[in-house]
């Protein structure tokens, strides 16, 4: 019975530790609980089964043999997020670089994205980023609004008969209000996102504590946002070609300038915003402007959410690599340890999607518009 006791009283320690995962980043903000409140019923559910199969164990036999130590393992209220620490493989600092670009378009105004701990991360409703970003984000509004009312005069049963008349009338108001909506969703998710960065680097922490190997994010990351934005600056620097086919690209009359460039481009591209407005030197850079605004907006969501994606996906791929390594090599497996990381793992992917889930639904709704209008006009 003693023997008993004694590894009770030592299983029940752990499971006081493990009563505190992802408690250190709470101290820092007050959401930070809900993390150990979601997962911690899986964790205790665990150790009580440990507990139980104890019991029976050394109740069956009068005298036991010596049982080992539990595993010795840091959990976060040992290894605490620390604000000095910085892990160039680790999510938070590998997709800072990209977010600072995306900040020069207004999207997802958080400040402390280059600090080497998301404990540095900050978002502040009154700051000069929000106020940046609350006036990209009022540019594009205005955009939408004027391609929407164009799109309720046009749209109507005449426009079904003649070719490229939905595309036309519709193009215009779906791609500035996917991108105003855009911006707000990302406006909306930088308050999550100060938690969301604490939550995946404990998360981190918790799993890189059982020696696992940690996935090489960095090269994936960069490879997958400059692959997906070179195509689309390709792919926007040919769309502005096709508009400004009518330019004087010899430079020998007298219209070759600029200003005749941005009239013809935006008489071509936003013919239905001038057919509400006229036209005018400052009304054809804010197109000009906003319009680029626009396009980046629309293109770096399918690039946020492939790299989320691959963040969460790379784990999962280091876990199966584990478990292969093991077996192959046929050495004993900590299951029980495997198991608290996938469960952690799986709460963070459940946290992700809550947070980025209409911003999936954003982009999911767009390209199907734009397929379907493909579609539509090459079997028209």
């Amino acid at each position: 019975m003693g023997g008993t006791v004694n590894v009770n009283s030592e299983i029940y320690g752990k499971m006081l530790k493990t009563n505190q995962i992802f408690s250190a980043g709470s101290k820092i903000s007050k959401r930070n609980s809900v993390t150990g409140k979601k997962i911690l019923p899986y964790l205790m559910r665990q150790k009580k089964d440990k507990v139980k199969e104890t019991e029976i164990q050394f109740s069956s036999d009068s005298q036991p043999p010596a049982p080992s130590p539990p595993r010795s393992r840091p959990f976060l209220n040992e290894q605490t997020l620390s604000i000095s620490s910085n892990d160039p493989e680790s999510f938070h600092c590998v997709i800072g670089p990209v977010l600072v670009m995306a900040q020069l378009f207004g999207i997802l105004p958080v400040s402390g994205i280059l600090m080497p701990s998301p404990l540095q991360i900050e978002f502040v409703k009154f700051s000069v980023r929000t106020i940046y970003s609350a006036f990209i984000s009022g540019m594009v509004l205005f955009m939408a609004i004027l391609s929407i009312i164009h799109m309720i005069k046009t749209l109507n049963s005449a426009t079904f008969e003649v070719q490229g008349g939905i595309a036309a009338a519709t193009s215009g108001a779906i791609f500035y209000a996917n991108c105003v909506v855009g911006l707000i969703i990302f406006f909306w998710l930088s308050s999550r996102w100060v938690t969301l960065q604490r939550d995946w680097r404990s998360m981190e922490l918790f799993i890189d504590s059982n020696k696992i190997e940690r996935p090489k994010l960095r090269w994936k990351l960069y490879l997958i946002a400059a692959s997906i934005l070179s195509v689309a600056l390709i792919e926007h620097i040919l769309s502005i070609l096709v508009h400004v086919k009518k330019y004087d690209w010899s430079g020998k009359s007298d219209n070759a300038t600029f200003f005749n460039f941005l009239e013809i481009y935006c008489m071509s591209s936003h013919a239905f915003i001038l057919e509400i407005l006229k036209y005018n030197l400052a009304l054809g850079i804010f197109i000009f402007i906003v319009s680029k605004l626009a396009t980046f907006t629309w293109n770096f969501t399918d690039v946020f959410i492939a790299m989320v994606a691959t963040g969460l996906a790379e784990r999962y791929k280091t876990l199966n690599k584990y478990v292969i390594s093991f077996i192959s090599k046929h050495r004993p497996i900590d299951w029980s340890g495997l198991r608290e990381d996938y469960a952690t793992l799986s709460f963070m992917v459940k946290k992700v999607d809550d947070d980025i889930s209409p911003i999936i639904l954003l982009s999911f709704v767009n390209n199907l518009y734009f397929i379907c209008l493909q579609l539509l006009n090459g079997l028209s």
